[in-house]
């Protein structure tokens, strides 16, 4: 298969393949700690999530080798990061680094996603993908914010399984759900999670019903006229 036809096939298929990426970058970590230490298991999962999301950074085929440099070179730069992350300023690069990917990841799809002209199933994998993105920046923000302000969240960002932990509360604050189990330690974090659990509701309650309602009636029309 040529390159341009890998390519060209990924580009069809990127909603289904990124939601396949969200999804073992959710489930998987704690199955591979099983197996591998966690230095190991999480630099992994970001590695498959990023392979997963490059589909969804439209390139023409001048800009396209740029594309394939930058995220092998993240990819290189997290495996060094798996056996050396001991050095806080390379956890440090790491993070932003892999920040502006998902920032630049989840433009590039609700870019997509609004210049989309018939709603199709994969349109709603990918405001489904958009969604769980959602939650993934989320976990970047308060990770921001708790290196900038410690005791924001009773999350220990830098605690044994901090990571996931944090992941952890930015999704049950997205979907509101809200064990009780982490909870915002200051006004500042109150407002963070006000602000998450807003904008959860309103993705879901707004963005995802119009899609939806698009996708339903196209198919009555595409029925109509068959």
């Amino acid at each position: 298969m040529k390159k341009d036809d890998f390519y060209s096939r990924g580009h069809h298929h990127r909603h289904l393949i990124l939601l396949v990426g969200l999804i073992v970058f959710l489930t998987l970590p704690d199955l591979v700690e099983k197996l591998f230490a966690y230095r190991i298991s999480f630099p992994i999962n970001l590695i498959l999530l990023v392979a997963s999301g490059s589909f969804v950074i439209k390139t023409t085929l001048q800009t396209r080798l740029i594309r394939d440099m930058f995220v092998g070179v993240l990819l290189i730069f997290l495996f060094i990061w798996s056996q050396f992350q001991e050095m806080e300023w390379v956890g440090t690069l790491a993070y932003i680094i892999l920040f502006l990917y998902f920032l630049l990841l989840t433009f590039y799809l609700f870019k997509d996603l609004i210049h989309a002209g018939n709603v199709q199933a994969s349109t709603i994998l990918g405001a489904f993908c958009g969604y769980i993105l959602l939650g993934v920046m989320w976990f970047f923000i308060y990770g921001f914010f708790d290196a900038a302000y410690p005791d924001t969240f009773s999350v220990d960002f830098n605690a044994e399984n901090g990571v996931s932990n944090m992941l952890y509360f930015s999704f049950i604050t997205l979907t509101t759900i809200g064990y009780g189990d982490f909870v915002p330690t200051s006004s500042l974090g109150q407002k963070l999670v006000i602000l998450e659990g807003l904008i959860g509701h309103f993705y879901l309650a707004i963005v995802m019903a119009i899609l939806v309602g698009m996708y339903l009636r196209g198919s009555v029309n595409t029925t109509q006229q068959d």
